[in-house]
C-alpha cells in the first residue's frame, strides 16, 4: 500500500467523518446487493419479446464492463476501498440511464408509440430531475454528514424496497392485466428506480473530494 493511502487512512479514521471511504467489511455485501439491479431489471427486459436488438447493443456493454468491476471488488475490498465510490458513482450513471433506456423499449415495441414524444419528454424531465437533485446535494455539503452507516442503509434498503416492489407489482400486473399495461406499470416503475439511483450518481463527487485528500 502506497504511502499516500497510509495517510489518508490515519486521517480518515474516526467513523462518519466526512471524506471517509467505505469501510472494506461491507463492500463485498454491497457489490452482491447492488448488482442484482441491473443484473436482473436490465437484463431480463431486454431479452424479452418483442425481442429488439438495438437495447442489447446500448445496454450490454455497461452491464458487462459493471460485472466486471463488481468482481474485482468482491476479490479485493481492502485495496480498492477508494475505487468501490468511484464503482458507486458510475454504477449510478450506467443504471439509472440503463434504467430510462429500457422505458424506451416498453413505449415503443410493447405500446407502440407512434411518435417520438416521449423519449424528448421523459429524457428532458430526468436531466431537469437530476440538475434538482445535484443542486441540492451540493448545497448540503456545508452540513454535517451522515455516517457510512447510515448512508448504506438508508440507500440500501430503500433500493431493496423499490426492487421488492417493482417485483411485486410486476408479478400481480402479469396476473391480472393486459401486455399494454403491464408495460405502463413497468415504465414508471423504471423511472422511480431511475431517480433513485440519482444518490448513486453524486458518490462521483464524493470519489473527487476523497481523491483531493490523498493528493494533500
Amino acid at each position: 500500500m502506497s504511502s499516500s493511502s497510509r495517510s489518508f487512512k490515519k486521517r480518515s479514521q474516526p467513523a462518519g467523518k466526512p471524506g471517509q471511504p467505505y469501510p472494506a467489511g461491507s463492500i463485498r455485501l454491497n457489490v452482491f446487493s447492488l448488482m442484482l439491479l441491473p443484473d436482473l431489471f436490465l437484463t431480463l427486459p431486454v431479452a424479452a419479446n418483442p425481442y429488439n436488438p438495438l437495447y442489447l447493443y446500448l445496454l450490454a456493454p455497461p452491464l458487462v464492463l459493471l460485472n466486471l468491476w463488481a468482481l474485482a471488488l468482491l476479490a479485493a475490498p481492502g485495496r480498492l476501498q477508494i475505487n468501490y465510490v468511484l464503482f458507486r458513482g458510475v454504477y449510478g450513471i450506467l443504471c439509472s440511464l440503463g434504467l430510462m433506456t429500457v422505458t424506451q423499449k416498453f413505449a415503443y415495441d410493447v405500446l407502440i408509440l407512434p411518435v417520438p414524444w416521449y423519449s424528448v419528454v421523459s429524457f428532458g424531465l430526468y436531466g431537469l430531475a437530476f440538475y434538482a437533485y445535484a443542486t441540492r446535494h451540493l448545497a448540503k455539503q456545508g452540513q454535517p454528514a451522515p455516517s457510512w452507516k447510515d448512508r448504506n442503509s438508508k440507500t440500501g434498503a430503500g433500493l431493496s424496497v423499490y426492487i421488492g416492489l417493482g417485483s411485486l407489482v410486476a408479478n400481480l400486473s402479469l396476473g391480472i392485466a393486459t401486455q399494454q399495461l403491464v408495460a405502463a406499470v413497468l415504465m414508471a416503475v423504471y423511472v422511480m428506480l431511475a431517480l433513485l439511483l440519482f444518490h448513486f450518481i453524486m458518490e462521483l463527487h464524493r470519489y473527487y473530494r476523497l481523491n483531493r485528500q490523498v493528493q494533500e
